[in-house]
């Protein structure tokens, strides 16, 4: 999770994280959603018995939004991330449609 320094940067992404995650929870309804700090949403949920897929949409320190996974297992440890290309300033709803796009794949 990135750190923004900016307050008024700080309280615009926390409203538009919060308006993604009222969307997310319709979206996603078996994934456990937590909202942590002010720009981020860890989306968590099973892939099988035994396996637990961590992600997450994270605001950079400049208001950009990213598709976040790490696994942290004994024989398969990787993490990436993805841009949206998109930012505080876009909708709420095509950031949804653009992490949708990303989970589906």
């Amino acid at each position: 999770m990135a750190m923004i320094f900016d307050n008024e940067l700080r309280a615009q992404v926390k409203t538009q994280r919060d308006a993604v995650h009222q969307l997310l929870k319709h979206h996603l309804p078996k994934c456990d959603l937590t909202l942590i700090g002010d720009s981020e949403i860890s989306i968590t949920y099973n892939i099988s018995d035994y396996s637990v897929r961590s992600t997450a949409l994270e605001a950079t320190m400049f208001g950009d939004w990213q598709f976040v996974e790490w696994q942290d297992e004994c024989n398969d440890c990787y993490h990436y991330a993805e841009d949206l290309n998109l930012d505080y300033t876009s909708n709420a709803n095509d950031i949804v449609n653009a992490l949708m796009k990303i989970l589906k794949s």
